[in-house]
C-alpha cells in the first residue's frame, strides 16, 4: 500500500506541473492588465515610466514584450563598434509616433541594453541639462556584473531551543528572525565585527516559518534551514552557504562604468523608408533605430521565462504578492478559505444527512409517490442557478419578511463575543447555508438512488431476503455499504469544495470567504492571487482523488492498494 501510494504522489506531482502550466498560459491570456491599470494615472503624469512598470510585471513574472527597437553602433572605437543595443516597448507607443501624437523622444527615452546585458545606453530627457528642449543626454555603460569572492570559510548552524545559532568561521555576526518589507518570513544576519569592511551590514535569507520552527524544536535540519543565497536589500552583498558547510560573501560590483557620454537628438522631421526616426548620439554619428514588434518566439519565451520564474518561487513556499491586498497570496489564502471551510463543512453534513436517506427511501420505493415527489423536489433544485434562488430568498426571507440579514456575516458594529457572536454569525450564515444545501442534495440523492437501485437488484440481497432477514437489515447493512463504493468517487471533489469557496454564492451574500475574494482576484486581474488559488484548488484535488483510493480500499476489502 505505502509503495502505490507513493507512485500516486509521484503521478500527482507530474500532474500539479502539467495543470499549473495550463493555468498559468490560460491565465497569461486574460485580457485584463491590472499593472496597466493600477499604474495608469502615474504613467500619464510621468511620475513613473513604462520601463519601471514593465520591471514590476518581470518581478511578478508576468511581462510580455510587445515591440522592440534595435540600435546597432558604428564608431572608429573598437571597444563600441559593433555594440546593438535593444529596448522594449509598446506597440501602440511606437503607432502613436507614427501617427504624430506623441513626440518620438518619449518612446526613446529610457535605457537600451545588449543582450549579454553588459552594455547599458542610457537616454535622457531632453531639457533635463541641456537648454534645447530638443536635445537629450545619452550615456553609454559598462556594467560590471561580475561578482567578487572576498571572504569564504565553514559554517555551523544549531538551534538552542529558543533560537537559531549560525557561526561564520571568518564573518562575525548575530542571527535573528522576522519578516521583510514583503511580509516574508526571513533569517537576518549582522555582520557585528568593527575590523570588517562590511561591520553593520545586514543580510536576509527567506525561509519556511513551519521549517524554522520544526528547526528550534529539533525535528527539522538546521543546516539545511539556513542554506542558500543571503542578500542585502541593495543587492550588493551576496552571501552563499552550501550543503557541505562552507560560505562565501561576495561583493557584487554594481557600478556603471561610463564609457561614453553626450547629447542625442532625434529627427522629427525626416524618416527613413520604414517610418522610422534617426538618432543622433553626439559625436557616435547618426544611427537608424530599427522598430520590429516582438516575435512569437520572443513571447513564448517571456512566457515560459515567467512560469518557471513562479513555479521556482511556489516550490519555495512564495506564491507571490497580491496586487489588491498588498498581502503574500499564502496569507490572502490563509485569511479567507477558514470562512468558506465553515459554511461548506457545515451545508456538506447537511446536504449526506439529508440527500443518502432520501436516496434509499426513494429507491426502496421505486416508482411510488414517494419516489416521484422527492425526485421532483430534488430535480427543481439542480435546476436552479445559485444566484437565481439565492436572489429569492434574500427577496422573500430578507426583503419582505426581514427574517434573516441580506448580507455580511456579522451585524455592521457589532463588536459581540462567544456565543452571542456565534448566534449572530448563524443568523447571517442561514440563508447561503440553505442554498448550498438546496442545490446540493439534487445530485448526491440522484446518485443514492441510482447506486441502490443497482444493489437491490443483486443475487446477494434476494439471497439475504431469502434467508429471511428484516428488510431494514437488508438495505443498511447489506446494501447500503455497497452503494458506498461509488460514493466514495466523490472524495476527490469534497476537499475542494470545503476549502475553495462557493463563489457565486459568497458574491451574491457579500461573505468574504476565499471563494469571493478569488472572484473578485478574476474581475480585478489580480494574477498571483488567480494562480495561487487555482493552484490550492488543484491540490486539494489531487489530494482528495488519492484520499478517494484509500475509501475504496476501506469500504470494500476486495480492493488492494497494492500495485
Amino acid at each position: 500500500m505505502l509503495k502505490y501510494i507513493v507512485k500516486r504522489i509521484l503521478l500527482s506531482l507530474l500532474i500539479l506541473l502539467g495543470v499549473s502550466l495550463i493555468i498559468y498560459i490560460l491565465v497569461r491570456m486574460m485580457p485584463a492588465d491590472y499593472m496597466e491599470t493600477k499604474y495608469a494615472e502615474q504613467l500619464k503624469s510621468g511620475t513613473i515610466t513604462q520601463e519601471q512598470v514593465d520591471q514590476f510585471k518581470k518581478d511578478a513574472g508576468l511581462y510580455m514584450p510587445d515591440g522592440i527597437l534595435t540600435l546597432t553602433i558604428e564608431d572608429d572605437d573598437e571597444q563600441l563598434n559593433g555594440l546593438v543595443f535593444t529596448k522594449n516597448v509598446k506597440s501602440v507607443n511606437y503607432d502613436r509616433v507614427m501617427a504624430e501624437n506623441m513626440s518620438a523622444h518619449e518612446l526613446y527615452w529610457g535605457n537600451f541594453y545588449t543582450d549579454d546585458e553588459l552594455w547599458q545606453l542610457t537616454l535622457r530627457e531632453p531639457g533635463t541639462t541641456s537648454l534645447d528642449d530638443s536635445v537629450g543626454d545619452y550615456t553609454i555603460y559598462k556594467r560590471a556584473a561580475d561578482k567578487t569572492e572576498t571572504v569564504k570559510g565553514t559554517f555551523t548552524a544549531s538551534s538552542n531551543g529558543s533560537a537559531i545559532v549560525l557561526s561564520l568561521n571568518g564573518l562575525n555576526g548575530e542571527l535573528t528572525y522576522g519578516t521583510n518589507s514583503s511580509d516574508e518570513n526571513v533569517l537576518i544576519f549582522t555582520v557585528r565585527d568593527t575590523s570588517s569592511p562590511y561591520d553593520g551590514q545586514v543580510l536576509r535569507l527567506v525561509v519556511n516559518d513551519s521549517n524554522y520552527q520544526k528547526a528550534l524544536d529539533g525535528k527539522y535540519s538546521v543546516d539545511k534551514l539556513v542554506r542558500g543565497d543571503w542578500n542585502t536589500s541593495d543587492g550588493k552583498l551576496l552571501l552563499t552557504l552550501d550543503k557541505k558547510g562552507n560560505f562565501s560573501l561576495f561583493e557584487m560590483e554594481g557600478k556603471n562604468t561610463v564609457v561614453h557620454s553626450g547629447t542625442y537628438r532625434v529627427d522629427d522631421d525626416d524618416t527613413d523608408n520604414n517610418g522610422v526616426y534617426d538618432l543622433t548620439l553626439g559625436d557616435v554619428g547618426t544611427k537608424t533605430i530599427e522598430y520590429r514588434e516582438a516575435s512569437f518566439g520572443e513571447k513564448t519565451s517571456a512566457v515560459l521565462g515567467g512560469y518557471f520564474n513562479w513555479l521556482w518561487n511556489m516550490m519555495r513556499g512564495n506564491f507571490g504578492r497580491s496586487f489588491t491586498h498588498e498581502k503574500p497570496v499564502a496569507t490572502v489564502i490563509g485569511d479567507h478559505m477558514w470562512i468558506s471551510f465553515i459554511i461548506s463543512f457545515i451545508a456538506l453534513i447537511f446536504e449526506f444527512v439529508i440527500s443518502i436517506p432520501l436516496g434509499i427511501t426513494s429507491a426502496t420505493h421505486q416508482y411510488s409517490a414517494r419516489d416521484y415527489i422527492v425526485t421532483i423536489i430534488t430535480m427543481i433544485g439542480i435546476s436552479f442557478p445559485s444566484f437565481f434562488f439565492a436572489a429569492l430568498l434574500i427577496k422573500l426571507f430578507s426583503s419582505t419578511l426581514g427574517w434573516f440579514p441580506t448580507t455580511g456575516l456579522v451585524s455592521g458594529g457589532s463588536n459581540a463575543t462567544g456565543f452571542v457572536r456565534f448566534a449572530d454569525m448563524a443568523w447571517h450564515l442561514t440563508l447561503p447555508m440553505v442554498v448550498m444545501v438546496v442545490l446540493s442534495i439534487g445530485s448526491l440523492m440522484r446518485y443514492t438512488r441510482t447506486n441502490m437501485l443497482e444493489v437491490l437488484s443483486s443475487d446477494y440481497i434476494r439471497t439475504a431476503r431469502a434467508k429471511g432477514l428484516s428488510e431494514k437489515r437488508v438495505v443498511y447493512v447489506h446494501a447500503f455499504r455497497n452503494t458506498l463504493i461509488p460514493l466514495m468517487t466523490m472524495m476527490a471533489g469534497i476537499l475542494p469544495s470545503l476549502f475553495g469557496g462557493a463563489m457565486i454564492t459568497e458574491e451574491v451574500f457579500a461573505i468574504d470567504g476565499i471563494g469571493r475574494i478569488a472572484y473578485k482576484s478574476l474581475t480585478q486581474g489580480d494574477l498571483p492571487l488567480i494562480m495561487g488559488y487555482n493552484m490550492f484548488l488543484a491540490v486539494l484535488t489531487v489530494i482528495g482523488t488519492l484520499l478517494s483510493d484509500i475509501m475504496y480500499a476501506v469500504v470494500d476489502p476486495r480492493v488492494k492498494l497494492t500495485k
